[in-house]
């Protein structure tokens, strides 16, 4: 998503460094490999291991370009891989916060429109499922996280079934969960799912999104040269808030000056291509 607005945003020098710390199956990598060339390097990191091989085909095959590393890993631990990779400082580094049309794609319990195992870990070898959190927490706190990270306002009626439903047996799949949520919402209203923010919530629980947003953008400053650029994609208010309270206490600094004093958004014609570009937030900082 973006992917003419992050390349030209993030100023991608030829033969540089980049960082593509949420890399997927490689989309925005392919658009930076075109300008960076054959002497160019990305250092691609993903938490997925399925991923990094899709996007290690897709550059191989790429015109131009140069070197991939592709890291399994969390972006959080950047200034580890950056080191071993050889490397102490880059020109431009990448955040894309969404889900991937992989990870939507997979049997991982990210969507609600099929039915598949509730997990929602990115990476699957470690971690709690959000299966786990479903079955196991008290109604109360279950209702605090809905509402925290979902903001969903029906969050105790929501918490309610959910604690109800699972006395009767384990919640398992998907579906199961997402007809819970929907019974307890009243059924749909409008054109967004009642699940929505409810499966957005037990995302961000079971992957520590937030406090991993929180901790890795100051990181990530301290491997900038002086002018690379620093991009991160959002997709709801909690991120955004996030970014932006980040970039701002930066500014304060005087560790960067902000590229984009409003966030960049898609245009009429990437929505309409593609509805989940709908709500992504472009924000952008240049280390001093």
């Amino acid at each position: 998503m973006l992917l003419s607005e992050v390349v030209e945003g993030l100023r991608v020098p030829s033969g540089g460094i980049v960082v593509d710390a949420t890399l997927g199956a490689g989309g925005h990598a392919l658009k930076i490999a075109e300008v960076l060339g054959p002497s160019g390097t990305i250092i691609g990191i993903d938490k997925d291991d399925h991923a990094l091989e899709i996007a290690r085909q897709n550059l191989r095959h790429a015109k131009s370009s140069g070197r991939l590393v592709a890291v399994h890993g969390s972006y959080v631990d950047i200034g580890r891989i950056l080191q071993d990779s050889g490397y102490s400082r880059v020109d431009a580094i990448l955040f894309d916060l969404g889900l991937s049309s992989l990870q939507l794609a997979s049997t991982r319990g990210f969507s609600f429109t099929g039915d598949a195992p509730l997990d929602m870990r990115f990476d699957p070898s470690m971690g709690v499922t959000a299966e786990e959190i479903v079955n196991s927490y008290p109604k109360g706190e279950l209702a605090d996280l809905i509402y925290r990270f979902g903001q969903e306002r029906a969050s105790r009626a929501i918490a309610k079934a959910i604690f109800e439903a699972r006395q009767k047996g384990r919640i398992t799949s998907t579906r199961q969960l997402s007809e819970i949520v929907a019974k307890a919402k009243g059924g749909r209203r409008g054109k967004l799912h009642p699940a929505t923010q409810t499966f957005q919530a037990l995302r961000i629980a079971v992957n520590g999104e937030i406090e991993a947003i929180e901790q890795v953008l100051p990181r990530a400053l301290d491997h900038l040269n002086p002018g690379g650029r620093l991009a991160v994609i959002s997709y709801h208010s909690l991120e955004d808030g996030t970014v932006k309270r980040t970039f701002k206490e930066a500014e304060k600094r005087g560790l960067v000056k902000l590229i984009t004093k409003k966030p960049i958004t898609p245009s009429y014609e990437e929505t309409k291509a593609n509805p989940r570009a709908r709500s992504a937030k472009l924000r952008i900082i240049e280390r001093i």
